[in-house]
């Protein structure tokens, strides 16, 4: 029954209308938003869960890594599926997990339950990515997806912007656990919107037969124009990872500043991602892909080295940290939707295939950057530092060419 129901024919019914066309995408990110603000929006709360909890920040810090460990172990399990079942189902089944890993994030009472939850909070977020992302790809052309995804982006980071600013407002007038609860709520409506206008755009499907899909994912590996803008991608989106995980604690704990002026900071860092999105659509009408890509990396690079000079400099202080972090979102906004979508177009392997392995990039790149973040970013020298050493690995992309 289930199947069924989230197998509804929409593409036959409504013939991948100009209303799915324009719609779909923004209701896509709106669902898209409560996902990722599982992850943002309790930031502030850290502290107060690891009183609540009767636990240690380490291990309220390692809720962050348990999101990605599940978000990092998913995704080529899923990329078949989606062949086999379609988008449809798989999009909808993993917001059906989502909701129910939030309710129980709301109602845990132990460290142990809420790291559980939130490993599946982030193995359910996969099928957004795989099946959401995949859908976006299908169905418009290269530039149309570029511009999309760009628009989807800066909308997107609202949650890590504005994230952390929605749960300070929400404990000011009640516990942690509402932010779960509204997110849940939040997920629900979604939901219930793409149930009716997302459409099904796998059209063939294929058995799950892991002696023909394992050789797929190898040759996609194999590809270089696939495996250079995905590591690329994924060194600029680790470092982004890492400051989300690392930023409550140096900003509140370590420069004693309120959740409020955490919110607020936070909104400055990816407010800048917002406007490397818009920068990009403007860049698209006049510069190559290569060009726009150099100009990405190269951005990245320079905010690692200032970061790091500027806490050699001056003793420790908010914008030696700030600063630099909003030159590197300028950068990652400009880079992240043309790094994406050139990955994608470099192989003729199925989309499923493609986008399992783009989400298994993110899914780890995530993963290593909150864990690196938890051992070697305590103070503000040990954050620029380590960016400056996501800021290096870019280096060999700088001289290589992304070919479009």
């Amino acid at each position: 029954m289930l199947f069924f129901v989230f197998n509804w024919d929409l593409s036959v019914k409504a013939k991948i209308s100009n209303t799915v066309l324009n719609f779909f995408p923004l209701v896509l990110v709106l669902y898209e938003i409560s996902n990722y603000l599982a992850n943002d929006a309790y930031l502030p709360a850290m502290p107060s869960i690891a009183r609540e909890l009767q636990t240690t920040h380490h291990w309220v810090q390692l809720t962050l890594t348990a999101f990605f460990l599940g978000n990092a172990s998913m995704q080529l399990i899923l990329g078949p599926i989606s062949e086999r079942y379609g988008r449809r189902f798989l999009l909808l089944s993993g917001g059906l997990v989502f909701i129910i890993a939030t309710i129980i994030c709301a109602s845990s009472h132990n460290i142990n339950l809420f790291l559980i939850a939130r490993f599946f909070q982030g193995a359910a977020v996969t099928s957004m990515v795989v099946a959401g992302y995949a859908t976006v790809h299908a169905l418009y052309d290269q530039i149309r997806a570029i511009k999309t995804l760009a628009w989807m982006g800066s909308i997107t980071v609202l949650a890590p912007a504005l994230g952390p600013l929605f749960g300070a407002l929400i404990l000011m007038f009640s516990s942690w656990r509402w932010i779960f609860i509204v997110l849940a709520i939040w997920a629900s409506l979604a939901l219930l919107i793409l149930f009716r206008l997302m459409p099904e755009t796998c059209e063939e499907r294929t058995a799950i037969d892991f002696k023909k899909i394992l050789p797929q994912y190898g040759r996609v590996l194999m590809n270089t124009g696939f495996l250079k803008p995905m590591l690329a991608l994924s060194i600029l989106f680790s470092a982004m990872i890492a400051w989300i995980s690392a930023g409550p604690f140096l900003v509140m704990d370590y420069f004693r500043h309120s959740a409020l002026s955490f919110g607020i900071l936070q909104g400055l860092v990816f407010g800048s991602f917002i406007l490397g999105s818009q920068l990009l659509r403007r860049l698209l009408d006049t510069l190559s892909f290569e060009k726009i890509t150099q100009l990405s990396l190269a951005l990245a690079l320079c905010a690692g080295v200032l970061g790091f000079i500027l806490n050699l400099a001056f003793a420790p202080q908010l914008f030696t940290l700030i600063f630099p972090m909003m030159l590197f979102a300028l950068a990652a906004g400009i880079g992240f939707s043309l790094l994406s979508r050139l990955g994608i177009e470099a192989s003729h392997e199925s989309m499923g295939i493609k986008m399992a392995l783009f989400s298994s990039f993110i899914g780890v790149s995530g993963l290593l950057g909150s864990i690196i973040s938890s051992i070697y970013a305590e103070t503000s020298f040990g954050f620029s530092t380590m960016i400056l050493i996501f800021s290096l690995a870019l280096l060999p992309f700088l001289k290589r060419e992304f070919k479009t």
